[in-house]
């Protein structure tokens, strides 16, 4: 019986590491899409290129498109608790200001439809190298085609996300207001690449750019964001331990 205490104090402190340890797996998000985006081999031949030109392209970039899709189901599988972490701090801090979480729970929407996509595209891209210098290029041709899709749905889910959690932080002031300029920047980049359903081009669009300085503020977005709720969750929990420390009569 005289163990007790010590045993519900041990169960009590246990779970405290778990919203800091979500709270840092912004940073793993980061670093696992970057990886997953950059090894990418989004860089096809034209459509109507030689069969031999997308065969070279498949042989060189085999290993490239399966490390990409491995990286990318990580980023997706770490976003899940970063994302719920992130949802509830900024979700508080949106509902003390305007009496609603409308801004945070569209955010968090948007950032599950935009992982979820971009992992989709990452991995069914893998598969039109998968064989190498065996590929056929008619499959190859046609799954970089349609891959298009989730392609741009992803940008669609992070331009969201961005736009409304960026919108929280400006009104609320829970982040730095740069970190909120990064965001929307972000969110307006990722929404110009849409019009590349309208360039009529196969390929090579020049609104494709703007995945580049979409997925720059969206990696500084979640380190960011990442940090700032690491340092929150570290404050309350050692202010709830101020609170319970037991007092000398």
């Amino acid at each position: 019986m005289k163990d007790a205490p010590a045993t519900s104090v041990h169960l009590t402190d246990a779970p405290t590491s778990w919203p800091r340890a979500a709270a840092l797996a912004g940073i793993a998000f980061a670093v696992f899409l970057a990886l997953a985006w950059f090894l990418n081999g989004a860089e096809t031949p034209h459509y109507n290129a030689p069969d031999r030109d997308w065969t070279t392209w498949a042989n060189n970039t085999e290993m490239k498109g399966r490390f990409a899709a491995f990286f990318a189901l990580l980023a997706g599988l770490v976003f899940l608790p970063y994302a719920a972490t992130v949802r509830g701090w900024l979700g508080r801090a949106e509902e003390q200001g305007s009496g609603s979480t409308r801004l945070t729970q569209i955010g968090y929407a948007g950032g599950l439809v935009g992982v979820t996509s971009f992992t989709i595209a990452t991995v069914t891209f893998s598969g039109a190298s998968a064989e190498g210098a065996q590929a056929n290029p008619d499959v190859s041709r046609a799954i970089a085609t349609g891959d298009v899709g989730p392609f741009l749905v992803a940008p669609m889910g992070f331009a969201a996300l961005l736009a409304a959690t960026g919108l929280v932080a400006l009104r609320t002031g829970v982040l730095p207001r740069w970190t909120a300029a990064v965001a929307l920047i972000g969110a307006v980049s990722f929404v110009i690449t849409f019009l590349t359903t309208l360039d009529g081009t196969a390929d090579g669009s020049v609104f494709g750019y703007g995945f580049f300085p979409g997925v720059v503020a969206l990696l500084t977005w979640s380190i960011a964001t990442s940090i700032a709720t690491y340092r929150a969750q570290r404050d309350t929990e050692a202010a709830s331990a101020v609170s319970h420390a037991p007092t000398l009569s």
